[in-house]
């Protein structure tokens, strides 16, 4: 099976972004930056506080809801949770500090760097990603991975979302390929192997907390706990 494979594509975050650890990065950078109003609060505090209006407003997108005004939102949730309500001019800031600094943070997963590159030599590699724009390239380009990509495609760009199967066969029409070509990576089994499942592609759920599969409808091809087993399984065969 694994022969036949001429493109490996990837999820980002969780995949090969690590997004909680950018988010705590960005945060610290947030709570200098604004100390006249986060001095008081212990950081333990702020980041529950963030970690919060994050998990809310992330469900929320992944449920459909329109992107534009969720950032907004969750600067305004977090603060409301701290206890800061009612300014909307903070909010904004909040919100335009982290965008600024959040995607320009080195916070590649382990080992996802040296595999891509070494996978570019082998195979097309490209992202496939439910993301803005405006921080998922910049991700990319941070963790120095933009260059050797042959495809990024991005949910809020083709205004299609993961698990949808047609964002996985876009890009396989943009790379002149087959989905039974492709093999995709991602740590979601719900948005991830789903949705790659259904589009034709075969499938790798990085599991890296070892969860029991939620349904066997969509089994994936290979499960691996590690971007390091995975490179194991694709040089396997070569």
């Amino acid at each position: 099976m694994k022969e036949n494979v001429k493109a490996v594509l990837f999820d980002v975050d969780g995949t090969l972004f690590d997004r909680g650890l950018a988010q705590r990065k960005v945060l610290e950078i947030i709570v200098r930056q604004f100390s006249h109003i986060f001095g008081g609060f212990e950081m333990q505090r702020v980041a529950k506080a963030f970690a919060e209006s994050d998990r809310i407003t992330t469900e929320e997108f992944e449920a459909g809801a329109p992107s534009n005004s969720l950032r907004r939102k969750r600067s305004r949730l977090f603060l409301q949770l701290l206890g800061l309500r009612g300014d909307e001019d903070l909010a904004d800031a909040i919100t335009a500090a982290y965008v600024r600094d959040y995607p320009a943070v080195d916070a590649a997963m382990a080992g996802a760097v040296p595999l891509v590159k070494e996978l570019s030599e082998l195979f097309i590699v490209g992202v496939v990603s439910n993301g803005l724009p405006d921080v998922q390239y910049r991700k990319l380009e941070a963790i120095g991975l933009q260059q050797v990509l042959s495809c990024i495609v991005l949910s809020e760009e083709i205004g299609i979302r993961k698990p949808d199967p047609r964002i996985f066969r876009h890009a396989v029409q943009l790379l002149q390929l087959q989905p039974s070509d492709c093999l995709y990576v991602g740590d979601s089994y719900a948005s991830d192997v789903v949705g790659a499942k259904a589009s034709g592609m075969l499938t790798c759920w990085l599991n890296r907390g070892q969860s029991v599969t939620p349904s066997e409808r969509a089994k994936a091809d290979f499960v691996v706990s590690s971007l390091k087993q995975l490179g194991e399984i694709l040089r396997a065969d070569l």
